[in-house]
C-alpha cells in the first residue's frame, strides 16, 4: 500500500485548483501532476466556513481522509488530488460518499493517463 502524504502548502492547493476538477453532489475533486517524483500519493482536504461550524467541518474533513485511504488504489501516484467538502458531506451516507469520491476520481484520471492516440504526436 503506498504512503498517503497530506498537502500542506496553500500554494500546493492553488497549484492543483488550476488544472482538472470532477464536482459530485457530495465531494469535489481537483487533480494535477505532482511536481515531485516520489513514490506517494498527496491529497489534500478543504472544507470551507460555508459548510457549516468548526464541528461540521472537521467532520468532513475526518470523512474526506477516510475515503481517500479507502480509494488509494484509484489515486495515481504522479497526481496530487485535492477533496473539497460540500454541504452534504459531513450528513450524507458514507457509501454514497465514496461512490461519489471513486466517481470523480476515476473520471479526472482520464485525463492523466495517457491514450494511444497521444504516443502517436
Amino acid at each position: 500500500m503506498t504512503k498517503i502524504l497530506t498537502l500542506k502548502k496553500r500554494r500546493d492547493f492553488l497549484r492543483v485548483a488550476q488544472d482538472h476538477h470532477i464536482a459530485t453532489y457530495n465531494v469535489v475533486v481537483q487533480a494535477t501532476r505532482s511536481l515531485c517524483n516520489d513514490d506517494f500519493i498527496r491529497v489534500g482536504y478543504t472544507a470551507t466556513k460555508k459548510i457549516g461550524n468548526a464541528v461540521i467541518r472537521a467532520k468532513s474533513k475526518r470523512r474526506m481522509r477516510a475515503i481517500a485511504r479507502m480509494v488509494s488504489s484509484y489515486l495515481l501516484k504522479d497526481v496530487d488530488y485535492v477533496f473539497i467538502a460540500r454541504m452534504s458531506t459531513a450528513n450524507c451516507d458514507f457509501n454514497d460518499l465514496s461512490r461519489d469520491a471513486i466517481y470523480a476520481i476515476k473520471r479526472i484520471n482520464k485525463n492523466f493517463i495517457p491514450t494511444q492516440n497521444d504516443d502517436k504526436k
